[in-house]
């Protein structure tokens, strides 16, 4: 419950969560105290080394156990067959078939099978062989060439299946090989190596190898091959598990309209759906003429475009109906200083503005032109098709759905032909048809353009749903907010905040702001960090090339240039060696070697703007700095006679300055009238991004904030102003006045820094700092005294944060993974006393305690640990001094079945022992309740707080963490120095560690 002071103080929550951590600080403004500041951290649920979701990695085991298990099924239903038909004794196992010595190997066999005839034993191990390895099934991508992984139809590694089958079925024609086994043979080999695709062929293929083989041994005479064999054993090879009644569950799972929550989404591949994007992409495409001013398509121009995309027939010159930028620049003869917003020069003409994806498949595919002319004449019949094709995994059930259509025996098997299986037919967005039908009979009006402009026109802006919810003083889940988002980095994060919000809130009720600060990792899309990687590494290409250009000018090592330097000598050369105020030329040597000669300027004044990117940064001559000042170049240029003319300047820059946000800069004539400048510093001291306006939205759509008459409450701050500040106020408490990322508790100092910025502030920083950054070094503290929201904020941050103890999410579930992937050759006890084992892959031997023996000779690791038990029996004396023996027994993942099912014995870890012989709990231990660990929980030791991380087998003992710092304490605490005098408990923390 929400305090009841009758004039409750003003509280600003801070918040800074990331992919692994949330930072909170809640301020009361007022009365200038720190409610409350700390660090929650997590685990994210992505893999350690290659960042992979944990949903992907469970899903591919999950595949290949599916697809073992179907292979064991197989094979046992084929060892049926040939008893049956007595190719193999009664008695046969799949032992039975393993070569011995002077066997042939099965692959001759299978070359030698078509022309000679072969033994029992010898035509069962062929079967039993192929029965196991049945090749590829391109369930819906068959008439997919190799090169679509290129464009997006299939993934990756179905494009190197793809492509390895067309060049084996190229080679096994221009060769003449009757079958796959014949031309494997001549190769001299059957099975891909890891990660390699080379002798992939069609499952098909391989039946018609086993009914040539059996066709062959029957007509060579074995009294034991009927065409009975032959239709049982290919039945066998072909089984596939009917799909109707998952087509039918996984369709259930299709989320609701975000208008309209009686109604599914609709299938990507609808044409109604890819129209509704092809009006959206033209209506927003954006284009910066030479002077900086931006228009956009007009109607007319988009439904031409839109004409071409949507052709039911290829088009001469343009065989997929392409509309591409450069296209557009020709057609409307736009001037070669004109730009695409967002689009670089260079991509022009591979970039297109949108592609139908689904309707160009259907028109490569070879849909009849009549059957397309159809689909753009009733568009309800078209998205029927639409909805089918991503609906049906499989060929019959694919037909199963487009039964009910109006459609002839040749138009189903030409849609049937379809690649429905790949990326093009998969996935549905976020609206219904009936929301997409409204938006494009809007779209038909000439005077809409945009999407916003379409949602108003079609009354379909007031029903989203996140509109329609009532807001509450609880956050509710991010997934009930936003039903599109699947991503578990995201949904975690935002989880996690909003329990720390509403832990918040129960206390102090809903605070008057809240500003956020993302991590950049939640902030960017995979596009976005691909984007930025790719820049990094050519940035980082380009300043190993200019140091070592400037380093020999200089006579220095390449290492010793100055980045300032750095990165003068890279806008020298992006403005062609010019001051671009001036035009004078900027000299080589004097640039390199003088101090003071020319200046790295902000366009338009950093100290108006906040904007510190490289598209507000020019090169120019110091004297152009200094006369210059604190205006834009426009203001210069009209209030100083002596300046340079603005029309020769304007001329220069739309010749040299290829970047159109530096060029817009450059000509901005409007600073300071109206609300302007306030736009720009808004948009600088904002974060704007994508991810933020969506939490940003998220906190303000659902909260129920205090009737205080103003209309924003939420605030999402752009990372570089809270870095200033930070800076600033000295609350880097690394070296050099650095920050210190890693100790934890730097989340809940950079929240209280998030929470304590505010636009005037930032501003004043910017305006100091715009004087030059020695003497804003030197004179900070005097300068920006005032900036702090109450005189001693920092020195409170810093007190504070000596008393945040971070707390933890802690998995309380006993899933996971239960073993390694790497199967090992069971060699035997390395030796009787430990009972270790000797295990063999890979040409290496190893010894291993955890390991567990499988039927076939095999063995595997025991993988993840569940938890810790610790079992005190307070009775014992182990060595004459500590009273009491605590046992350690670590439960495994691999063990929950067997608890579950009551055959679990628990056991106690012993030093340098194998697993399998430690002996039992002892019963005078298993009469007291023991206590129980897992990963991240806090513990209480004599009175002092540390948090369990890991238990080693080898030398019993426990890993246990800092609970300030998330340090390893050393050494690691034996389970034989704790006994029943060692205060020992589980602290049940809570998100804000109140109970740490």
């Amino acid at each position: 419950m929400a305090k009841n002071d009758e004039v409750r103080p003003y509280y600003v929550l801070g918040l800074d969560p990331g992919i692994a951590s949330c930072g909170f600080a809640l301020l009361d403004m007022d009365n200038h105290k720190i409610l409350e500041m700390g660090s929650h951290l997590f685990d994210t649920p992505q893999t350690d080394k290659t960042h992979t979701s944990l949903a992907v990695v469970r899903r591919n085991a999950r595949s290949i156990r599916r697809n073992n298990e179907r292979t064991k099924n197989r094979q046992k239903h084929c060892l049926k067959i040939l008893v049956q038909y007595g190719l193999v004794p009664q008695t046969a196992d799949k032992q039975w078939f393993q070569t011995k010595p002077g066997d042939r190997p099965t692959l001759k066999l299978r070359a030698r099978g078509l022309d000679q005839l072969l033994s029992d034993r010898e035509l069962a191990q062929v079967l039993y062989s192929l029965s196991g390895r049945r090749g590829y099934i391109p369930h819906g991508i068959g008439h997919v060439d190799a090169a679509s992984a290129d464009e997006g139809l299939v993934s990756e590694e179905d494009g190197k299946v793809l492509k390895a089958v067309q060049e084996n079925a190229a080679l096994m024609k221009a060769n003449g090989y009757r079958t796959v086994g014949e031309m494997l043979n001549a190769r001299g080999e059957s099975r891909n190596k890891s990660g390699k695709y080379e002798l992939c062929v069609l499952n098909s293929q391989l039946a018609e190898e086993a009914r040539q083989l059996l066709q062959a041994q029957e007509r060579l005479g074995n009294p034991k091959v009927s065409s009975n064999l032959v239709d049982e054993y290919i039945s066998c090879m072909q089984w596939e598990k009917e799909t109707l009644g998952h087509d039918a569950k996984v369709y259930s799972q299709v989320g609701k309209c975000v208008y309209f929550e009686d109604e599914r989404r609709a299938a990507n591949a609808d044409l109604s759906s890819e129209l509704c994007r092809a009006y959206e992409r033209l209506g927003h495409l954006v284009i910066v003429e030479e002077s900086g001013d931006e228009k956009r398509l007009t109607s007319d121009q988009r439904d031409q475009y839109l004409e071409l995309l949507f052709s039911p027939a290829f088009i001469k010159g343009n065989k997929d109906c392409k509309v591409t930028y450069s296209r557009i620049r020709k057609d409307l003869d736009l001037s070669e200083r004109s730009l695409f917003k967002g689009i670089a020069r260079d991509d022009e003409k591979k970039s297109e503005v949108f592609i139908p994806k689904a309707w160009r498949s259907m028109r490569k595919h070879g849909i009849p032109t009549a059957l397309m002319e159809r689909m753009l004449q009733d568009h309800s019949f078209a998205d029927a098709i639409g909805e089918a094709l991503t609906y049906a995994s499989t060929e019959d059930s694919l037909r199963a759905q487009l039964e009910p259509l109006d459609l002839g025996e040749a138009d189903e098997n030409a849609i049937s032909a379809l690649p429905f299986s790949s990326k093009v037919f998969s996935g549905y967005g976020n609206r219904s048809l009936k929301a997409i039908r409204l938006l494009l009979d809007s779209f038909d009006d000439s005077a809409v353009m945009t999407l916003t402009e379409a949602e108003e026109a079609s009354g379909l802006l007031n029903l989203r749903l996140h509109h329609e919810q009532t807001k509450s003083t609880v956050l509710e889940p991010y997934y009930l907010y936003d039903p599109t988002c699947n991503n578990p980095v995201v949904l975690r994060a935002m989880g996690r905040m909003r329990r720390i919000v509403n832990a918040i809130i129960k206390i102090y009720g809903v605070p008057d702001e809240i500003h956020i600060e993302l991590g950049r990792e939640l902030k960017q899309s995979g596009k976005e960090k691909a984007k930025i990687a790719k820049s990094n590494l050519r940035n980082q290409a380009n300043n190993k090339a200019w140091s070592e250009t400037i380093g020999e000018s200089l006579g220095i090592a390449p290492e010793e240039v100055r980045g300032k330097l750095l990165r003068m000598y890279g806008l020298w050369l992006e403005q062609g060696n010019k001051d671009i105020y001036t035009g004078q030329t900027i000299e080589y040597e004097r640039m390199i070697r003088e101090d003071h000669y020319c200046e790295i300027d902000h366009v338009l004044p950093y100290s108006r703007t906040c904007d510190d990117g490289r598209a507000n940064k020019v090169l120019v001559l110091a004297k152009s700095n200094q006369d210059k000042r604190e205006r834009t170049p426009y203001e210069w240029m009209e209030e100083d006679s002596s300046a340079p003319d603005w029309e020769n300047y304007r001329a220069r820059v739309i010749e040299q300055v290829k970047d159109p946000r530096k060029r817009r800069n450059l000509l901005n004539d409007d600073l300071a009238e109206g609300d302007h400048e306030a736009a720009f510093l808004a948009r600088n001291l904002n974060d704007t991004r994508y991810m933020s306006r969506a939490v940003k939205s998220y906190l303000e759509d659902t909260l129920l904030f205090p009737d205080d008459g103003r209309t924003k409450h939420v605030l999402a701050v752009a990372g570089g102003a809270t870095g200033n500040l930070r800076w600033v106020w000295g609350l880097n408490t690394g070296e050099n006045n650095s920050k210190d990322r890693s100790d934890d508790r730097h989340h809940a100092v950079d929240a209280a820094i998030i929470a304590a910025c505010n636009e005037a502030t930032v501003q004043k920083v910017a305006r100091e700092r715009a004087r030059g950054a020695k003497a804003f070094k030197a004179n900070r503290e005097s300068r920006l005294a005032d900036t702090q929201p109450w005189p001693t904020f920092a020195d409170d941050v810093l007190a504070r944060r000596e008393e945040v103890i971070p707390t933890r999410m802690v998995n309380h579930g006993v899933t996971g993974r239960a073993f390694e992937d790497t199967l090992y050759h069971y060699e035997g006890k390395a030796d009787e006393k430990t009972g270790l084992s000797r295990l063999r892959s890979g040409g290496k031997t190893v010894k291993k305690g955890n390991v567990e023996i499988l039927e076939d000779g095999s063995a595997r690791l025991i993988d993840g640990m569940a938890f810790l038990r610790l079992w005190l029996d307070p009775d014992a004396r182990p060595n004459g001094k500590v009273k009491g023996r605590y046992y350690a027994e670590p439960v495994y993942y691999a063990d929950i079945p067997a608890i579950k099912n009551g055959t679990y014995v628990p056991r106690a870890c012993k030093n340098h022992v194998a697993r399998t012989e430690w002996e039992p709990i002892p019963l005078a231990a298993m009469g007291h309740k023991p206590v129980t660990l897992f990963r991240g929980d806090v513990i209480s030791l004599d009175g002092v707080l540390l948090r369990f991380w890991s238990f080693g087998i080898t030398n019993c003992n426990m890993e246990l963490h800092d609970m300030h710092t998330g340090e390893a304490i050393t050494p690691l605490l034996t389970v034989s120095s704790l006994g029943r005098d060692s205060a020992l408990f589980v602290i049940q923390e809570d998100v804000l560690g109140h109970r740490c």
